[in-house]
């Protein structure tokens, strides 16, 4: 069934429902005072939409101190929020219709009066809600703005320029949250990673969520070798899925011996809670457009990020501006012939070197080597 059609069948079915069962309750009877007893907040797609909701969900709990709040996300992010702050207890949901029955056994124990969908997929999302029993559902409406399902949102945000986070943050200004604290923060415990004072640890983020977000291997290789090169103190690191494995072979086998002798790949061997001690122990990440990015960000690790065919102005970084550099590049007719291994390769290894170098302070290796006479 077509996505215009399951839309159509939906809101068949949920007038139905509301009219024989259904506690769900006309916009025009919200009020921004109102106090709920149980919230359900809905952010079930992928990691770096999730981090960033985390402003959202913490506006949200502190707006109602005393609520009762389900979080559901999909699985693969539960070790982000497993024992976390902002709510009280997380239901794992994939989305899918199927998996429908076990979200709405979990969510009616505790009858939400108040559905905040941050990032989900429709028309699932908003049926469940509706099931579940929420009075009043808020959601973003995300890419084009318009679902179908209009009459059965309190509040929804379409046609929002500017970062996903102050847009999430504008979607529950409505609620009477805060929304001047655009910070991300991991809800989660997790151990620190440490700093290694004698080396400069960076990391290379060689994948992301699109081939076209990608910087291209060849690339990471050239920067490597010229880190190793010219400063005797450079660690590197891999990070990312496993799915990016062929990636960091590729890499391996590009760079020279002695630039492979101070690699570290990590990739496919970290989960969560992992990578996030991993990156507290760098100094810098080199990433694109993707989830580890906005992790670092949330721990206040400095990066460098590469955008072309993505706009920082709205997922690149907004909070600790200090800490963050972006390279923003354009394509053009001009550009073609750099783009072999795909767009981001408008975006120069000599570039990015000088980003880094500059940004994590790396002094010349001979200037390191002479040190103690200096």
């Amino acid at each position: 069934m077509s996505k215009k059609w399951k839309i159509k069948f939906a809101d068949w079915f949920l007038r139905r429902y509301v009219a024989k069962r259904g506690r769900f309750q006309d916009k025009a009877t919200f009020d921004p005072g109102m106090q709920f007893a149980n919230i359900v907040i809905y952010s079930t797609t992928a990691l770096g939409d999730f981090m960033f909701n985390t402003p959202a969900i913490r506006a949200v709990r502190e707006r109602y101190p005393d609520a009762h709040i389900t979080l559901v996300v999909h699985k693969k992010n539960q070790e982000l929020v497993e024992n976390g702050r902002y709510f009280n207890r997380v239901v794992y949901w994939d989305s899918k219709f199927k998996s429908m029955g076990p979200l709405l056994k979990s969510l009616r124990q505790f009858e939400p009066d108040l559905a905040l969908i941050l990032h989900s997929h429709q028309p699932y999302d908003v049926i469940s809600a509706v099931l579940a029993g929420a009075k009043y559902i808020i959601r973003d409406n995300y890419r084009n703005g318009i679902c179908g399902l209009e009459p059965w949102l309190t509040n929804y945000v379409f046609d929002y320029y500017g970062h996903f986070i102050r847009r999430k943050l504008e979607l529950i200004s409505i609620l009477g949250c805060r929304t001047d604290d655009p910070s991300m923060e991991v809800p989660a415990p997790f151990p620190a990673g440490e700093k290694d004072p004698a080396l400069c640890t960076i990391g290379f983020q060689l994948g992301a969520s699109t081939q076209s977000r990608c910087w291209p291997v060849s690339h990471f290789a050239s920067l490597a070798d010229q880190l190793v090169a010219q400063h005797d103190n450079v660690r590197i690191v891999l990070i990312g899925a496993p799915f990016d494995e062929g990636k960091a072979q590729q890499f391996l086998q590009l760079v020279q011996d002695r630039t492979r002798e101070r690699v570290d790949n990590r990739i496919g061997k970290t989960g969560l809670r992992q990578l996030l001690t991993l990156l507290g122990s760098f100094e810098l990440l080199v990433t694109g457009d993707t989830g580890p990015l906005h992790l670092a960000v949330a721990l206040k690790v400095k990066t460098v990020s590469l955008f072309v065919t993505a706009d920082p102005r709205t997922t690149g970084p907004i909070q600790d501006l200090e800490l963050h550099r972006i390279v923003h590049a354009s394509r053009s007719g001009y550009t073609l012939p750099l783009e072999a291994e795909g767009p981001m390769g408008v975006i120069q290894p000599q570039r990015v070197y000088q980003e880094v170098a500059a940004h994590a302070n790396l002094l010349p290796a001979h200037r390191e080597a002479g040190s103690d006479s200096a």
